[in-house]
């Protein structure tokens, strides 16, 4: 009869996980962008052995040892649908690399400095100029000059050229791009908004295979005008906000791979047009303004302090109270305030308390929770602002209406 043993899955014991081969790809690859050098959400930092193990953390993220002590372990244990579930983006962690963690943890979470990244490509590196095309820049910057047209070095140290028309408005059209000849080999960015270019005007544009970036917003291009943009191999953003461009003109994009962001507001794109485009280039961000719409109406919190530590809020981190968006700086101190509001309620700034009457005491019509005073140790609610000077003017004649 075989051994139980010999029956159950294979499990490497805890002392055979190894931090750089095992732990550190999980963190790199699902918890770095959010909590790493660039960005460090809920103050939350794991690339480095002081933010890993909260040296200065309240509830560090790894207690060597301690599972239950562990803030990374509960937050990646946490429901889908939990705000604070990590990670926050994609997919949730996978059975394999949850285990791996927990057997870390659990094992002592021995540490070992990750090899520092390589730095990025420069994004202005261009090939090697000669002699001669380096004076050809200089001449062709110095017509500019000539006309007052704006054409700058981007950096120091570069040869890579910035070319702004935007400032002369519609006095530039399709006429002035000749005069960016000579530019070819360092123009890597270009602002044509607001101008007067149209479709042919970008055959021009179609010269400068070194450009990053090309802003066409509030042009007369179209669709025709994009096809003269796919030999554009380097670029990475495209704005065409206000143009006639439609579903038919994206397609003359999905050969640019480099490309990293397109602005679409205001244009005759559609939902299918703008699906396909991201289909045939993933990671691409497509930006329609409905992002933006989206963000205003997303409501404000109504503090910035975290009521719990009385540090300054994260806004993902937040509750509702009495109708109200109170934020937190992490989600241990929102699910602290969630277990218990009432200990915390008096000390989020900004917080008004639900009125205790539904009608206006002055105009009998219901209250606007916004327009609110302290009458007595109570909030009592108005139906506008008007109503609301009236009664502190005179609170003892409407006192008796109040109700509630």
């Amino acid at each position: 009869m075989l051994s139980i043993a010999l029956l159950l899955p294979a499990v490497l014991p805890a002392e055979d996980v190894d931090f750089l081969k095992d732990v550190w790809p999980i963190l790199e690859s699902r918890c770095i962008e959010c909590h790493g050098p660039d960005k460090q959400k809920g103050k939350l930092r794991l690339d480095t052995k002081a933010g890993l193990f909260g040296e200065d953390a309240k509830y560090p993220p790894v207690v060597a040892g301690d599972l239950h002590e562990s803030s990374l372990w509960e937050l990646i244990n946490l429901p889908a649908d939990d705000p604070d579930v990590m990670p926050a983006e994609g997919d949730p962690l996978t059975a394999d690399q949850i285990d791996v963690l927990k057997r870390w943890i659990e094992g002592g979470a021995a540490w070992a400095q990750p090899e520092v990244a390589s730095s990025k490509p420069d994004p202005l590196a261009l090939p090697q100029l000669t002699d001669e095309q380096r004076k050809t820049r200089d001449v062709a910057m110095a017509k500019l000059a000539e006309q007052g047209l704006y054409a700058l070095t981007v950096a120091a140290g570069h040869d890579a050229v910035d070319v702004n028309l935007s400032l002369q408005r519609t006095a530039v059209g399709d006429a002035q791009l000749e005069l960016l000849g000579g530019l070819e080999p360092v123009l890597v960015w270009l602002n044509l908004s607001g101008t007067s270019v149209a479709d042919g005007g970008l055959k021009s544009v179609a010269n400068f295979k070194q450009l990053r970036r090309l802003n066409l917003s509030k042009t007369g291009v179209t669709d025709a005008g994009l096809a003269h943009v796919t030999g554009l191999g380097e670029l990475t953003y495209l704005n065409l906000y206000g143009t006639k461009v439609t579903d038919a003109g994206l397609m003359h994009l999905t050969g640019l791979t480099k490309l990293e962001k397109v602005f679409l507001w205001q244009t005759e794109v559609t939902d299918a047009g703008a699906a396909t485009l991201a289909k045939a280039l993933p990671g691409l961000k497509i930006n329609r303004g409905v992002e933006l719409a989206a963000k205003a109406a997303e409501p404000t919190p109504v503090n910035a302090k975290c009521p719990v530590s009385g540090q300054e809020v994260d806004a993902a981190h937040f509750s509702e109270l009495e109708g109200q968006r109170v934020a937190f700086c992490c989600g241990d101190c929102k699910a602290k305030f969630d277990a218990d509001p009432a200990s915390f309620a008096a000390k989020v700034d900004g917080f008004a308390a639900a009125p205790i009457n539904d009608k206006c005491p002055v105009t009998g019509q219901p209250v606007d929770k916004a327009q609110t005073v302290s009458f007595e140790g109570k909030t009592v609610g108005f139906c506008c602002g008007k109503c609301k000077a009236a009664f502190e003017k005179e609170p003892a004649k409407f006192a008796a209406k109040i109700g509630g």
